[in-house]
């Protein structure tokens, strides 16, 4: 399954063409909001921000930026420029903040991505003041285990994304409930919907700093 439109892996008659993230949201950017997106969906499900400063790293095209009032940051100036505000090119390894000053950091889709994940992580922890607030959410293990891929279609052919499943300790394991039915059905992928709500979707983890 495409982790991001909901689409089956091994249903389309041309081999997918990997390709590493950067390049990958460089040729998405033009697109990527425009469809229903089951995973988004469940994530918007799940994702309670609180008030206070928020810092978005990997933010994408900036919906949560645009939401918070916050600040973020994504490698992809492609993604970036969908939706301008406050927001800057950048690594999640190296993250052009000071210390301590988010009130809350998001992380979004995105850790397994970055190798190693952690360094993202200790990045996040930086960032974020003491006792603030850190929200973490990705594509499942299980559900890479399962052949779903992060995954699109740009003129004509399939990209497939490249990434490493990774799954924090304490992370909470999110399943596809009768939103994200509905948007497979109007996908035209309703013999399918059942399925995937066996698997674990997304894990998301909420901690404090």
């Amino acid at each position: 399954m495409d982790a991001k439109d909901g689409s089956a892996a091994g249903t389309a008659a041309r081999e997918p063409l990997k390709i590493s993230a950067r390049d990958a949201y460089r040729l998405w950017a033009r697109s990527y909001d425009d469809a229903p997106n089951a995973v988004i969906s469940l994530v918007d499900r799940h994702l309670e921000i609180p008030s206070g400063l928020v810092i978005d790293v990997a933010c994408g095209t900036g919906r949560w930026v645009e939401r918070t009032g916050g600040f973020g940051v994504d490698m992809s100036i492609e993604m970036l420029a969908r939706r301008p505000g406050r927001v800057a090119q950048a690594d999640a390894r190296r993250l052009p903040f000071a210390d301590g000053v988010a009130d809350i950091t998001l992380c979004i889709l995105a850790l397994g991505y970055v190798w190693p994940a952690e360094d993202a992580v200790a990045e996040l922890h930086r960032i974020t003041r003491h006792g603030g607030l850190i929200i973490a959410a990705d594509l499942h293990p299980a559900a890479i285990a399962a052949g779903w891929t992060r995954s699109f279609r740009d003129g004509g052919v399939i990209y497939e994304i490249e990434n490493r499943p990774y799954r924090p300790d304490g992370a909470v394991d999110l399943y596809f409930g009768e939103p994200e039915r509905a948007i497979y059905e109007r996908a035209g992928k309703a013999e399918i919907a059942e399925e995937v709500r066996r698997i674990p979707a997304v894990w998301m983890k909420r901690w404090r700093r």
